[in-house]
């Protein structure tokens, strides 16, 4: 590991001046990328701006229509909120599936995001549910948000700030992952709202997509639908060490009709 120097400031304004008059800083939340990645020297930032003091970046709060997540909120907090349980079951159901408990416990939900690998969890759950990313800057959609491998809409010194993500009882997210990494080899979230489907996948392209296709009908229709029909010849599926893009195709339709019937299982 390179030397660097390290931050702890106690606010977000703190942070952002921070980052602004250093040479190469990063900022750092959970660590569950950055550090390992330092240690293998994959990144040598000059700086490091713990941001996990900031108590406004913390915290699960209910609205009418929205559930707001703090970007320090960890993968365990998300998992075990009654809030989440409640009101958008199928992310509270993801968050559990991620790594291990020691990620779990450590990881957050904004560093996950702003990281943006490919086969990670949360990016299919922002995208079924049409989540806005809060940072201290703007609002951008979740269909915006997401660029391409390890790349996002965000400007260097720019900070998560919260997700909204809309209130969705019928929502499910179903993986076949690593078992080294428990990173999703395939992963896919079903929401429906207002009887419309809207189905997204991770880990089986450069970035997570929606599935067209299937996107927007009924669950009458979907339960009837025949996914080995699916068309995704449009959709540049990864072949990698984990498996081919012909295997990950075969996943996608044969893992839809189950994710379908646990979305619906509580009607």
């Amino acid at each position: 590991m390179y030397k660097f120097r390290y931050h702890k400031p106690s606010s977000l304004k703190e942070s952002i001046s921070l980052f602004k008059e250093k040479e190469f800083p990063k900022y750092l939340s959970g660590g569950m990328t950055l550090i390992p990645s330092m240690k293998q020297l994959l990144s040598s930032p000059t700086d490091l701006i713990d941001i996990q003091n900031i108590e406004e970046l913390k915290g699960i709060h209910k609205t009418e229509n929205t559930i707001i997540v703090g970007a320090l909120t960890t993968h365990n907090e998300v998992a075990n909120s009654s809030i989440i349980k409640k009101n958008i079951r199928g992310l509270s159901y993801l968050a559990s599936k991620i790594a291990d408990n020691a990620v779990r416990n450590c990881g957050t939900i904004g560093g996950s995001i702003c990281n943006a690998d490919p086969a990670a969890d949360y990016p299919a759950a922002l995208l079924s549910l049409n989540a806005i990313v809060t940072t201290n800057i703007r609002e951008i959609s979740a269909k915006d948000f997401f660029v391409d491998m390890f790349e996002t809409k965000l400007e260097s010194y720019e900070i998560v700030k919260s997700v909204t993500f809309p209130i969705k009882p019928k929502s499910y997210y179903l993986k076949i992952s690593s078992q080294a990494s428990k990173y999703a080899i395939v992963g896919m979230f079903g929401s429906f709202d207002k009887d419309k489907a809207s189905i997204s996948i991770t880990g089986a392209a450069n970035k997570v997509f929606y599935l067209q296709d299937v996107n927007n009908q009924s669950p009458d229709k979907l339960k009837d639908y025949d996914f080995q029909k699916l068309d995704l010849s449009e959709i540049n599926i990864n072949s990698d060490i984990h498996a081919s893009a012909e295997y990950r195709s075969s996943i996608i339709k044969n893992m839809l009709p189950k994710l379908i019937n646990n979305v619906l299982k509580d009607e």
